[in-house]
């Protein structure tokens, strides 16, 4: 899911980064060669490569590691990484998809991970940390999903993201419940839009 403003975009651009000091070379070659077809360019756009480079087990990983931090990309790459995991959620969950509880996320998370690999699930939970509150008490609460606070991030990482985690919450809090729906389902759509354009 698409974040709603430019902290949002910070913080989840920090908590893809520090995951991603977490995975081998081996399982960056496996997400980048699992990306849809239909997704290869819109990757090669955000990374700066050539789409051949995914499909070379060899060298993809230092090359997507170099690209996402020379380019920032940690966010745009973590997402369509993560794409066919959270197509499958989305698909599974229903209804319950706009904001599904810890419980609903611990129904599905096993299939997920069977299909997708934990990587490529830990990705998705990233996209959806900041603003669905059954992913927060996940990234929280469960040790396999938990978000990095040391590694090769930089240190301002691990304390921003309790900080505007915080902020958030209490933002949160006051918004109005028909105003919390509608900006679900504008950022839905935001989403789907930004897949379509190749600019996820």
């Amino acid at each position: 899911m698409p974040v709603s403003n430019s902290r949002d975009t910070i913080l989840l651009e920090r908590r893809y980064a520090a995951v991603f000091t977490t995975f081998s070379d081996e399982s960056i070659a496996k997400l980048a060669a699992a990306v849809d077809e239909k997704l290869r360019d819109a990757l090669a756009k955000v990374l700066a490569l050539p789409a051949g480079t995914f499909d070379d087990a060899a060298t993809v990983a230092p090359k997507v590691r170099e690209a996402m931090k020379t380019r920032k990309a940690y966010l745009d790459t973590g997402v369509l990484f993560g794409e066919a995991a959270t197509e499958k959620a989305i698909e599974v969950l229903g209804d319950k998809s706009e904001d599904p509880s810890l419980e609903d996320l611990n129904i599905v998370l096993p299939a997920l991970i069977e299909e997708f690999g934990l990587d490529a699930t830990r990705l998705m939970a990233v996209q959806f940390s900041v603003s669905l509150g059954g992913f927060r008490k996940l990234v929280n609460n469960d040790p396999r999903f938990a978000i990095p606070s040391s590694g090769n991030a930089p240190a301002a990482a691990a304390a921003a993201p309790a900080i505007d985690a915080a902020a958030q919450e209490e933002k949160k809090r006051a918004r109005a419940e028909r105003k919390e729906k509608d900006k679900v389902a504008r950022a839905q759509a935001e989403v789907q839009r930004r897949i379509a354009r190749g600019r996820v």
